[in-house]
């Protein structure tokens, strides 16, 4: 399938019962096993383009800023588990706050789905752990960016996440809509084209609303492809975002 034809139309979540149940009910559990109420966990339009993502391009190390209740991380593990079929894959996750603010929810799923052995996690900030996997020298075939959602936040992850794809990966960005992140979008279109290229998805059942909101701007998620190193010199003009 090319670059430009991705294509989604299906919300069927029956590859991963567990993110299903989680959805429906609206709750999942902590790490002492209470069942606790979800709230800003990926849509699900999200994680059918990150599953479909995955099956289209089978990387086999991918990352995630941002865990939170795990939904995405449940999406990625699974559809990786189906895909590599010799689980010779890793899904990396990172999030400050898993044990704090969500409970280690995450972590519980993940592992009562028993798709720890193939996850890796850091409970840190990643304006700190993104800089010693550049100079570990990891790559990733995928990239989802749902962490902090202020400027200076998003901005300091596509820095380092660029550094971090490999050739023709694929980096998502998540809420679009937040002017924080859509500033960073605009930044990597108008100054950053020679290095990421937008990867499009199309929705043939997406709502006549919809339609108009993404032809004025506003999307949900924005995916990127690379296609060149940073070759940006300190002469270049900075072009308005």
């Amino acid at each position: 399938m090319k670059k430009s034809q991705l294509i989604l139309s299906d919300s069927n979540l029956d590859f991963c019962p567990r993110l299903k149940t989680i959805i429906k009910n609206g709750q999942t559990i902590d790490g002492d096993g209470n069942i606790i109420q979800i709230r800003g966990m990926s849509t699900i339009n999200n994680l059918q383009i990150i599953r479909r993502l995955i099956i289209d391009l089978c990387p086999k190390n991918t990352l995630e800023i941002g865990l939170a209740f795990g939904g995405s991380a449940l999406a990625i593990l699974s559809t990786l588990q189906e895909v590599h079929t010799k689980k010779d894959f890793l899904h990396t996750a990172i999030d400050p706050y898993q044990s704090t603010v969500w409970k280690n929810s995450a972590i519980t799923v993940i592992t009562q789905e028993q798709l720890d052995r193939n996850f890796r996690f850091f409970e840190e900030y990643s304006s700190l752990v993104l800089p010693r996997l550049i100079l570990e020298h990891e790559k990733f075939g995928l990239v989802y960016i749902d962490g902090s959602h202020l400027f200076e936040d998003v901005f300091v992850d596509f820095y380092f996440v660029v550094q971090l794809l490999e050739m023709n990966g694929i980096v998502i960005f998540d809420d679009c809509r937040n002017n924080h992140v859509h500033k960073v979008v605009q930044f990597i279109k108008n100054n950053y084209s020679k290095i990421l290229t937008s990867y499009p998805i199309y929705f043939p059942d997406k709502s006549f609303p919809k339609i108009i909101a993404n032809k004025l701007g506003y999307k949900q998620v924005e995916i990127f492809c690379k296609i060149g190193e940073n070759s940006r010199k300190w002469k270049d003009k900075l072009k308005k975002f």
